[in-house]
């Protein structure tokens, strides 16, 4: 029996993902129902587990997962350890995201951190060529390493600002949560923004970390198609991005999709144009090497 490829496997859950979509509209089910809403979430989840799986193995993804869940709940939790309520911008939840962490923070919102981390993780390593081909590779630590993570870190919140730009807009227009205080983003406090930063870069380095003491990369370990398979986080990032603009229609907050996209759009060709660069070096000093 033929082994199906993991990129197939992943396309067509993206397939079943319009298909969940064009379901709901012939059904009339309204985008802010909180079962259809966790319905799209959940597929995402399934798709990043997979490429998870294959780029850092089962238990690094099941760690990673672990890790950005409990950090994310607990930063929620507190409100930015506490400087939400110190600066006097705090936000609340409603029930639509539905069962909630000590009645305050829902259950699925640490989950679409981790789920939307994962995708600043991987975007961020290949930018940076940390993704390799081989099990040869170790990085050497020391205080220009911690420094180079450091700074990776923060590449990824921005990452996930750019996430962000959407999200928040769309999921208070909806009801998902208020905050206390209207900002200068659309009614979103820029201190938010300085959050999505600092919760990305702790998770960010001591993930790095953890990968670093258990020796290990990200990478697809088979054949020449590793580094294209692990790329493919792209299409997941741009899929997200899709959701999301789908939600802001329905919500009409149609003016935050040029942000989202311009933003998200950029990342993606940079992550693209840095993945094919280091290939193509890479490329040329085997045949130079030959």
């Amino acid at each position: 029996m033929k082994k199906v490829d993991s990129n197939i496997t992943m396309i067509l859950l993206l397939a079943v993902i319009l298909i969940y979509f064009i379901v709901g509209k012939i059904l009339n089910i309204p985008l802010s129902e909180t079962i259809f809403m966790i319905g799209f979430i959940l597929l995402f989840l399934i798709i990043i587990i997979i490429h998870g799986w294959k780029t850092l193995g089962a238990r690094e993804i099941l760690i990673f997962f672990l890790m950005a869940y409990i950090i994310a709940l607990l930063y929620e939790y507190t409100e930015g350890l506490g400087f939400g309520q110190l600066l006097g911008i705090r936000f609340s939840y409603s029930d639509m995201l539905g069962p909630k962490f000590l009645n305050k923070t829902p259950y699925i919102i640490p989950l679409i951190w981790s789920l939307s981390l994962y995708c600043a993780f991987t975007m961020t390593n290949i930018t940076f060529n940390r993704v390799r081909t081989n099990q040869n590779y170790q990085e050497e630590i020391s205080r220009r390493w911690f420094l180079k993570i450091f700074g990776m870190g923060i590449i990824a919140g921005l990452i996930m600002i750019s996430w962000d730009l959407i999200n928040d807009p769309v999921m208070v227009e909806i009801g998902g949560w208020t905050w206390s205080k209207y900002g200068l983003y659309y009614g979103i406090p820029l201190l938010n923004f300085e959050g999505w930063i600092e919760i990305s870069m702790v998770i960010f380095v001591i993930f790095s970390f953890y990968l670093y003491k258990m020796k290990r990369c990200q990478m697809y370990i088979g054949g020449e198609k590793q580094s294209s398979y692990t790329l493919f986080v792209v299409v997941v990032y741009l899929a997200i991005l899709v959701v999301y603009a789908i939600y802001a229609v329905y919500a009409n907050v149609t003016y935050v999709i040029p942000w989202a996209a311009i933003t998200m759009g950029l990342v993606s060709v940079i992550t693209v144009i840095q993945f094919y660069r280091f290939t193509s070096k890479k490329l040329n000093l085997q045949i130079g090497f030959i």
